[in-house]
């Protein structure tokens, strides 16, 4: 028997071999089983179909091989008269990304003269779209109102998608609102163009007028207004959307539930954001992103870390994910957990990007360890002005000038241009040295680049001018701001105050007031010690009441600084009341009660607060000894002060620094053991500087000890010092005992040094004015004020007073030393006090320097004759003259 043969070819029904073939191209699922349908449809004689051909073309298309799609189409015959094979072919390259190559094809279409029709021109508009070409594309878009093909619904709908991509939002609602009939696609591309750009309030609107329009929302509307809602912070529009999604049953989709994440995460709503991460079956790497990420961004550093372990036992984290753990460990200050995760970066083989590597560098720069920080830069491919400004910023906090500047001349040689970012990082460099001449030159690079329109860049300047002490400079710059934020007003306030000009501080915290900008915290801390120096006591008050306007009452540095102004203005009353109703106290808060306990001379009361203070579980610092030793030492409690220096050391491990050290001498000295004071310097853990040396002097001048006096003022001019103060101490002494050759020698050195006295002045308030006077002044009511003076001075001889001539520097007769003591600021402004108020009434008068030995007795002759409080407060403390006694008990 013979064998069968096979079966020709051409025998099969032809509508069998049409269904085999689209049978196969359906069931191919690699690329060799394509072209086996490929040699299928060739050896079946199919090659010139039309239908096959596009078949072929748009499904090797599919699977990436253009080549091969195109070869298809160039063999095909009659493919160039054939609109559809165009059409495929445009579409292939198009879909792959190679949109240079379909806008070719598409040239070489037009070429042919075969007139491109509805399907042509959403391919070739996606082309133009994919290459961000929009010359190209609004030339297309003329081919198709040439056409007469603009009212097609999908090719409107790849204009308006063009359009958004390319930022022409105009255009594209242009094209829009020209559709005689729109679909979904329509309504999703225009929202999403606007989404996008970021014009968020124009989706809104959009998104309603689509509702408004009877459309149903599908994923992709919902996924382009979530972000709107997120940005704009519409949390009740969000939740009604969210609503919607279950509504219509797309609250399965995973991008949707993505968008809701991030939404919620974006109101810091966690909960919601967590509940609807928690419900998700299909959850991405994304998901897991936007989750940690959120937690993130509402500072829950914890729960941020506890999901990134959780998501390791369950998916490979991506290089997003890693980046926003180093994030975590720069929050949560975890040194450990961050060098693990950049050594969990390098194992498993991610490359950084700028991002990444951005966070490193700030990482272990907060660190310290700015070694890492300069290697992971230096290993950097590709950097961005974050990586410099990030570096910049570490060197800078780390006072590490040298490589801040070099890296500064490095920006100039590469590729970077230094932003407002990088300026402000230098001019913090000036403002740490004092470097006023290099700060001026970057004020006037800001000014050239144009950089110095930021808000940002100009507080900066500000408060470098404000610290170089070129407060003028920084008055012009702040009067050129058109626009000031708190940041500014603040700058300029403590500026100001800085600079010695608390008057003119006050004057701008005014102004800042008249012009509507509510203060802060940093405001009343600029502008509470400017009160405090003026001892403003009327304006102090108004600024308390300010603290509650604006609700900063409660706030704890505020407290602090309200403590220490009124007792500067006089008013420890005040300060014990604001300290009582302070809610939270700090070491802080105790050390300021102290000090104005011993700025009053009430040494028991600061020790009975020292013990309070520790009562209540508060840990003293140095401060706080000093402050307890000074309370001591100006009420005599001579051997309290000693204990609690002995104390201090034993009980709480504080090193002596040389303020203590300097209470000490001063302690000891006040009390009229002045050879132990001296004994005590000689025996130091620390090296005596000219303070020491001063406050042993300054004690021995009223206890006349010329001769540990005289070793004292050696020890200060050996020392050298640039404080004009210590000079004059020693000055004094000379004078004191007539030495004045000596004098002129001392002088004469402060002048070759091109050091300054400090002009003596005292001030009075009356009425809401202030009066100030200097030694030996032509003052207001001047006639008046000399024989208020005179009588007086016949008054205080008669019950005993003698001045004490010592006090006079100058080489003069006795009797002009006479006169001249009468001339003393402080006695000038209590007489003029005295004439213009009404008797009986307290006078409270200021002075910058110490009161001098003569006019602290003549004050308390002044206090038993015209029977009034004279409240004094000079350099060291308030002195409160009572029926011719001193609350300080002579210990001043």
């Amino acid at each position: 028997m013979s064998a069968a043969k096979p079966r020709s070819i051409s025998l099969i029904n032809p509508r069998d071999l049409h269904s085999s073939i689209a049978r196969a191209f359906s069931a191919f699922e690699s690329s060799a089983d394509l072209r086996g349908v490929h040699c299928l449809v060739v050896t079946s004689g199919l090659s010139g179909s039309p239908f096959f051909c596009g078949k072929l073309i748009s499904k090797y298309a599919a699977i990436g091989n253009t080549a091969a799609a195109r070869s298809v189409f160039v063999s095909a015959p009659h493919s160039r008269s054939n609109v559809f094979l165009w059409n495929s072919v445009i579409r292939a390259h198009t879909q792959n990304g190679m949109f240079g190559e379909a806008l070719d094809i598409y040239g070489q279409m037009r070429r042919t003269g075969l007139p491109a029709d509805s399907f042509t021109f959403p391919s070739v508009v996606g082309a133009c779209a994919g290459l961000r070409d929009l010359e190209m594309g609004r030339l297309v878009h003329d081919h198709i109102l040439e056409m007469g093909l603009a009212s097609d619904l999908f090719v409107g709908n790849s204009l308006i998608n063009m359009y958004a991509r390319l930022g022409r939002l105009a255009e594209a609602q242009e094209s829009f609102d020209r559709m005689p009939a729109k679909d979904l696609v329509s309504w999703n591309s225009l929202i999403s163009g606007y989404t996008a750009n970021g014009e968020w309030q124009k989706s809104v609107e959009i998104y309603d007028e689509l509702r408004i329009s009877g459309f149903v929302p599908d994923c992709f509307t919902v996924e382009s207004v979530l972000p709107v809602y997120g940005a704009l912070g519409a949390s009740e529009e969000g939740q009604v959307i969210h609503c919607l999604v279950n509504k219509i049953g797309i609250d399965k989709d995973r991008l949707v539930n993505n968008g809701l994440i991030a939404m919620y995460s974006r109101f810091q709503n966690l909960v919601h954001a967590r509940r609807v991460f928690d419900m998700m079956v299909d959850s991405d790497i994304i998901s897991w992103n936007t989750m940690i990420d959120g937690y993130v961004q509402a500072s829950h550093f914890g729960a941020a870390l506890g999901l990134f372990r959780e998501m390791l036992t369950r998916l490979q984290p991506d290089l997003i994910t890693v980046t926003i753990a180093l994030r975590v460990s720069y929050h949560v200050e975890d040194m450990k957990f961050g060098r693990s995760t950049h050594g969990y970066i390098l194992r498993n083989g991610y490359e950084c990007d700028i991002s990444a590597d951005n966070v490193l560098i700030a990482l272990y720069s907060k660190y310290g360890n700015l070694k890492a920080s300069r290697m992971v830069f230096e290993g950097m491919t590709c950097r961005d002005l974050v990586s410099w400004n990030t570096l910049i910023k570490g060197y800078v906090q780390r006072g590490c000038f040298d490589e801040v500047k070099e890296l500064f001349s490095l920006t100039k040689k590469s590729d970077i241009k230094p932003d407002p970012v990088t300026v402000v990082s230098l001019l913090k460099v000036c403002t740490q040295l004092g470097d006023l001449i290099h700060g001026k030159l970057l004020h006037g690079y800001a000014t050239k680049t144009g950089f110095n329109e930021s808000l940002f860049l100009r507080n900066a300047v500000l408060d470098m001018y404000s610290k170089c002490s070129s407060l003028e400079d920084a008055l012009k710059v702040f009067e050129e701001m058109e626009t000031r934020d708190i940041i500014s007003w603040n700058t300029i306030i403590s500026g100001s105050v800085l600079n010695g000009h608390c008057s003119l501080g006050l004057e701008k915290f005014v102004r800042m007031n008249t012009e509507g900008v509510n203060p802060d915290t940093a405001t009343m801390l600029a502008v509470l010690p400017a009160c405090s120096i003026l001892a403003a006591k009327r304006l102090g008050k108004g600024i308390h009441a300010c603290t509650f306007k604006f609700a900063l009452e409660s706030d704890l540095p505020v407290g602090n600084a309200l403590i220490e102004m009124y007792s500067k203005c006089g008013n420890l009353d005040d300060s014990i009341r604001v300290f009582n109703h302070m809610k939270n106290k700090d070491v802080v808060t105790w050390t300021a009660l102290v000090s104005a306990y011993g700025m009053y001379g009430e040494g028991k009361q600061a020790l009975r607060a020292f013990m309070d203070m520790k009562g209540m579980g508060i840990v003293p610092d140095h401060v706080t000894f000093v402050a307890v030793i000074y309370a001591c030492s100006h009420s005599g409690l001579v051997e309290e002060g000693l204990a609690v220096f002995d104390r201090m050391e034993k009980d709480y491990g504080i090193t002596p620094n040389i303020e203590h050290c300097s209470c000490i001498v001063d302690l000891l000295s006040r009390s009229g053991r002045l050879e132990e004071a001296e004994n005590f310097i000689c025996g130091m853990p620390v090296k005596p500087d000219v303070s020491i040396w001063g406050a042993l002097l300054s004690a021995c001048r009223s206890k006349d000890a010329t001769a540990i006096a005289e070793r004292a003022a050696k020890r200060i001019i050996e020392l050298d010092g640039d404080n004009t103060g210590y000079y004059v101490l020693v000055s004094n002494l000379y004078a004191s005992t007539g030495k004045w050759n000596a004098v002129g020698k001392v002088r004469n050195s402060i002048k070759a040094k091109g050091l300054k006295k400090d002009p003596g002045y005292s001030w009075v308030d009356i009425g809401g004015k202030t009066y100030v006077f200097g030694s030996g002044d032509s003052v207001e009511q001047s006639k008046e004020v000399y024989k208020l003076l005179e009588e007086l001075a016949v008054l205080m001889a008669k019950e005993g007073y003698v001045p004490d001539r010592k006090f006079v520097l100058h080489d003069v007769e006795e009797d002009d030393k006479r006169e001249m003591l009468c001339g003393h600021s402080e006695r000038l402004a209590i007489a003029f006090g005295l004439l213009n108020t009404k008797p009986g009434t307290p006078l409270q008068i200021m002075k910058n320097l110490r009161v001098c030995g003569d006019c602290h007795t003549a004050i308390k002759y002044i206090s038993k004759i015209v029977q009034r409080e004279l409240l004094v407060r000079d350099a060291n403390r308030f002195h409160l003259f009572k029926d011719g006694t001193c609350s300080c008990g002579d210990h001043w």
